[in-house]
């Protein structure tokens, strides 16, 4: 045997035993021929004596064969063909980005879709307005998507209009709450609706009563008269129209009444202007007039006209007479004084509550125990 033999045969020698002495494995080499009873192999082959086999012979300057053995089947896929396992990174991507619903706040993304506000009427009440003064307000609605549309969803008051821009237009024909059922849509899709009524209080109209004309002033007598006012919001306060004037020795105080003694004659007009306590506060004027003359003794009524009424509200009115003797008598004669209007018989005042509208004319009858006499008037109620 070659040295060169040698040192391969011991080389295995030793690699066999340090196998079995460190993994305590044991090679099947049942699969090489045994060696002859001389120790003789075939050619290319030599025999390892320790186990009595014929093992391939390597000389120098060539390469063995590799033996085909169970250990070498499934030459070398290491699993899944050879690729390396898994290599223990994590899925690149699998996990999320970090993106979140686009608009969500977390994830310091954009900020969250808050969403358009719900549509409503900018309110229910709407500005005051006053009887049978004209009337105009743009209304007003808040969230949705402008631009929006108005529309009454009911019969609205008399004589009020609503265009589909939100402009409420009218004159209220009386005092007292009315009410707008209104609707209004806006421009997004699908549309969005809110409605509601508003409510719209109207003021009375403020107005001077009168009487108109006044009562006759007699010359060189005592004088009164009161004038009185309807609607608005008392107390009220009377004055004369800057740059006009009483008859001379007559004065008008803030209540409305007139008093003093005058020797003027003829007729005198001026115009008194009223002003009421509301707010803001409502001023209303009238041009009256008063007769200056010489009476007698067998005059018994001074007064000309009586003054307007409203209804539902308080009226008062003394009528204003002159004669010897204060023991009248007063009656209607003929017509008939608003429902709601006494006459007092024995002082000769009509007081009471209007409760219908209209003008109403009536003869006063006075008498006294000489004579007696009488005047016709006529009591207008709004």
């Amino acid at each position: 045997m070659t040295p060169a033999r040698r040192r391969l045969q011991a080389a295995l020698i030793s690699a066999f035993l340090l196998t079995v002495q460190s993994c305590t494995f044991a090679p099947d080499l049942s699969r090489f021929a045994a060696c002859d009873a001389t120790g003789g192999c075939p050619t290319g082959t030599y025999c390892l004596t320790d186990v009595n086999r014929c093992l391939p012979a390597c000389g120098e300057g060539r390469q063995c064969a590799p033996p085909i053995s169970g250990e070498d089947e499934d030459a070398g896929t290491e699993q899944d063909g050879g690729t390396t396992p898994d290599s223990g990174e994590a899925d690149a991507g699998a996990v999320d980005a970090g993106t979140v619903d686009a608009g969500t706040q977390p994830d310091g993304g954009t900020t969250p879709d808050a969403g358009t506000a719900a549509l409503s009427l900018e309110s229910n009440l709407l500005q005051g307005g006053t009887e049978t003064v004209y009337y105009a307000e743009q209304l007003q609605a808040r969230g949705g998507t402008p631009p929006y549309t108005f529309n009454a969803i009911a019969q609205l008051p008399a004589g009020f209009s609503l265009g589909t821009g939100g402009l409420l237009t009218g004159t209220p024909s009386r005092a007292g709450d009315v009410f707008f059922p209104v609707e209004v849509t806006d421009a997004s899709t699908p549309v969005k609706r809110a409605s509601g009524s508003l409510r719209l209080s109207v003021r009375p109209v403020l107005r001077l009563a009168g009487p108109a004309p006044l009562a006759d002033a007699p010359r060189k007598n005592p004088y009164t008269e009161t004038v009185s006012a309807t609607g608005g919001k008392a107390p009220y306060r009377f004055a004369l129209v800057p740059e006009q004037s009483l008859p001379a020795g007559l004065t008008l105080a803030a209540n409305g009444g007139f008093e003093g003694t005058t020797e003027q004659e003829g007729l005198q007009t001026f115009t008194v202007v009223v002003t009421d306590s509301d707010t803001p506060p409502q001023s209303a004027s009238r041009t009256l007039s008063i007769a200056l003359s010489d009476v007698t003794a067998f005059v018994k009524l001074l007064s000309r006209g009586v003054p307007d009424g409203r209804v539902g509200s308080d009226y008062a009115y003394v009528f204003q007479t002159i004669s010897g003797t204060n023991s009248f008598t007063w009656s209607i004669k003929d017509g008939a004084l608003p429902p709601g209007i006494l006459l007092d018989s024995k002082k000769g005042i009509l007081s009471g509550k209007p409760t219908a509208a209209g003008d109403f004319t009536f003869m006063l009858n006075v008498q006294d125990l000489l004579s007696s006499t009488q005047q016709g008037y006529t009591l207008h109620v709004d």
